[in-house]
């Protein structure tokens, strides 16, 4: 039973570390955030770098920018600071579609319109190709931004 808990705190580690690079935070973040939303009371720095094996700067790295992100959550006591984790996984997901959009997909679709212009009759047909392919993406995106307003919009009017 023991092993079996060790090993799902494990997986649940690295997945989160995995969504987090995904969504551009690096696998510090990840790590110190999944070992905080799992710990059953606030810890401090030196019981970060000691659960995880990295140096305290590193952590204190990783613990500004998920603190300047909402991610965490500081309190001090003297001069010992506590660090707490705020699950915000919807959130952040919802975020993400129109990041992805305005600093990946769009300005894509620009490049490549612009490379197309330039291009012979071979390689205009692979970059229009990849432009649809972007078009239908961008449309993707938008519907679920236009669901995610919607659905923000029944939360704050119940």
């Amino acid at each position: 039973m023991w092993m079996r808990a060790r090993t799902e705190r494990r997986k649940f580690i690295e997945i989160v570390e995995r969504i987090m690079v995904r969504w551009g935070y690096t696998a510090t973040d990840g790590k110190v955030y999944a070992i905080l939303l799992l710990s059953n009371r606030p810890m401090t720095i030196a019981e970060l770098a000691k659960e995880t094996g990295l140096s305290r700067s590193s952590i204190s790295v990783a613990l500004s920018r998920l603190v300047r992100e909402y991610l965490v959550t500081c309190r001090r006591e003297g001069r010992t600071k506590y660090f707490t984790a705020v699950p915000a996984f919807l959130e952040k997901f919802l975020r993400q579609p129109r990041e992805t959009l305005e600093r990946e997909v769009r300005p894509l679709e620009k490049i490549v319109e612009a490379m197309i212009e330039k291009s012979d009759d071979e390689m205009r047909g692979r970059l229009e190709a990849i432009l649809n392919d972007l078009k239908k993406l961008e449309c993707v995106l938008e519907r679920i931004i236009r669901l995610e307003e919607e659905e923000s919009e029944c939360l704050t009017s119940s």
